[in-house]
């Protein structure tokens, strides 16, 4: 079993979320919002993204299409080599 200690307020505002969107059922509200993060996950890929290419941009002084892929390879290379 899952236990979390959370602000009162948060857990006030969950407790109320699962009464009156999933009919009181916790395993359903958390198994949603497993699947919630697991089909926007991707948007965090992509903010990493934009931040390596707007920190090539500015080392090198100017964009172009070449450096933009040339900063995402670079990026998730050293990424996939940190994950490991």
């Amino acid at each position: 079993m899952l236990s979390i200690e959370l602000p009162t307020n948060i857990e006030k505002h969950f407790i109320d979320m699962i009464k009156s969107s999933y009919n009181g059922n916790v395993k359903s509200a958390i198994i949603s919002l497993m699947k919630m993060h697991d089909k926007y996950r991707w948007k965090e890929q992509l903010a990493d993204d934009v931040n390596a290419i707007r920190k090539e941009v500015r080392r090198k002084g100017g964009i172009h299409s070449k450096d933009i892929e040339s900063a995402i390879k670079k990026y998730r290379k050293n990424k996939s080599n940190s994950d490991a």
